[in-house]
């Protein structure tokens, strides 16, 4: 078997704010109401289930594999480009990038069995 893991941006093309005859109920799956995304989504094909792609992030995610808040996730973008680069500086940007989410999961990785004193 193989294993793949995706990071996806999740959305709900309906608001809890928006709850109403018109939207009806939410369906009974749906965790914690409308607006709330999750693998339950997924597992149930909901019909108001969008997603993209979530390229160059990097995520702490919690025991349903969830990212539980935006402290948790860190995507390239935005401040990390500086405004005149052109597009072979974006890829050396995103590479280095690469570099440093790469290094500093295996730091996490080593640092946990560190404090744990627990052998590798």
């Amino acid at each position: 078997m193989t294993i793949k893991h995706l990071l996806l941006e999740l959305y709900c093309s309906q608001s809890r704010i928006e709850e109403d005859d018109e939207i009806g109920e939410a369906p009974s799956y749906c965790k914690n109401g409308f607006g709330e995304p999750g693998y339950h989504c997924f597992e149930n094909n909901c019909k108001h289930l969008g997603f993209t792609y979530a390229p160059h992030e990097i995520a702490y995610s919690s025991e349903f594999g969830e990212v539980p808040d935006s402290d948790a996730w860190i995507g390239f973008g935005g401040e990390m480009i500086p405004h005149d680069a052109d597009e072979a500086q974006i890829s050396n940007y995103k590479k280095m990038w690469e570099d440093v989410c790469r290094k500093k999961i295996d730091e996490a990785y080593d640092e946990y069995f560190k404090r744990t004193r627990i052998k590798k």
